[in-house]
């Protein structure tokens, strides 16, 4: 019994120590070999998330503090001392190859995403002048309200949010290199026509991507427009091209239901956002053919079926990214009350991040 309760408490104790790490891993007293400005520049709103999966099957940590490290080559007077409010930082898991990268709230496993900082004001320090040591200094520290436990089975994902920056020039921290997209692309080719809706003088419209991350695929779709309006719309995904002309629908139908993705409600313009689909990765399927199709609800038409039809689409799966990535970012941001949402992402490369 004494035996089995020291194990008990050795186990406790290695588990409650918070011993420090970086994420990406390997970078506790090596600078990395780039820079990045942004997470602390925006003026107005920032949301910036990162997912690493250099930790994943490195073992239980806890975490109950996170700093960055400044640049340890660069000097601006840009880099000047600032202070954000409602700064808040949370921590969670995901599954590295869904990714999605419109909506990055849906980037967390279920059940995961925990607010390690409540809302509060972050004050940063003047790094304008060049470190004297190298490596560079931690030099913003925070403390978490909250600890959190990461037990290493999925990629880790942490996100800092904050709003009114008394700055909005750059602010540089240490980061390993990177910069383009974390995918392969392939924009669809289209086919045949879309419907216009009654009341419309311009026919549907949609453009869209397959993207393969090389460990999970995605479909990505830009603004539709022209839709019913406050209408129920879908997409539905075809392994061949139906080419099916009938009387009762406004177009011909390229796709037919072998797969439907909800897309949500049009809106009372008739538009729906961009939106991005994450699916699981087949290897295989890189170089197939997938086809797709859009249509919306529309009570108004005449006759035939109550379904206006957007052009189809053609998908030739891409080939896998070339150059192998571990952690990937994604910021969506505003410089004003009244501008527009930035968003941004994912990019290769990451902030050099210590927790312990």
């Amino acid at each position: 019994m004494l035996r089995n309760l020291s194990i008990a408490c050795l186990a406790l104790t290695s588990i409650g120590v918070a011993q420090a790490f970086t994420s990406p891993k390997g970078y506790l007293t090596a600078e990395a070999a780039s820079n990045h400005n942004y997470m602390l520049f925006s003026k107005y709103e920032m949301y910036w998330q990162a997912i690493d999966k250099t930790q994943i099957g490195a073992g239980t940590k806890v975490m109950r503090e996170v700093a960055w490290r400044r640049d340890g080559t660069g000097a601006s007077s840009a880099f000047a001392a600032r202070t954000m409010t409602n700064w808040e930082m949370s921590i969670g898991k995901a599954n590295y190859g869904l990714h999605n990268s419109v909506d990055i709230s849906k980037n967390a496993l279920a059940g995961t995403f925990k607010q390690v900082v409540k809302p509060t004001t972050l004050n940063v320090i003047d790094i304008s002048a060049p470190p004297t040591t190298a490596p560079a200094p931690w030099t913003t520290v925070v403390k978490f309200d909250t600890p959190f436990i990461y037990d290493g089975a999925d990629a880790l994902l942490w996100e800092v949010r904050y709003s009114t920056n008394t700055l909005s020039t750059n602010y540089s921290f240490d980061a390993t290199t990177g910069g383009n997209y974390a995918y392969t692309t392939s924009t669809a080719t289209k086919l045949g026509s879309a419907c216009t809706v009654r009341g419309n003088t311009s026919p549907i419209s949609w453009s869209t991507q397959w993207r393969n991350y090389g460990t999970g695929f995605s479909i990505y779709h830009g603004t539709i427009a022209n839709l019913p309006l406050n209408s129920p719309a879908f997409l539905w995904i075809d392994f061949a091209d139906a080419n099916l002309s009938v009387p009762v629908a406004c177009t011909t139908i390229h796709a037919l239901p072998t797969i439907v993705l909800p897309l949500g409600v049009s809106d009372a313009s008739g538009s729906l956002a961009a939106a991005e689909f994450p699916l699981p990765y087949v290897q295989s399927a890189v170089g197939a053919n997938l086809y797709g199709q859009v249509w919306a609800f529309d009570p108004g038409r005449q006759s035939g079926l109550p379904m206006s039809f957007s052009d189809g689409a053609r998908w030739t799966i891409p080939a896998d990214p070339t150059t192998p990535h571990d952690v990937v970012r994604n910021y969506r941001y505003k410089t004003t009350s009244t501008s527009t949402t930035t968003i941004s992402g994912p990019w290769t490369g990451g902030l050099i991040t210590r927790f312990q």
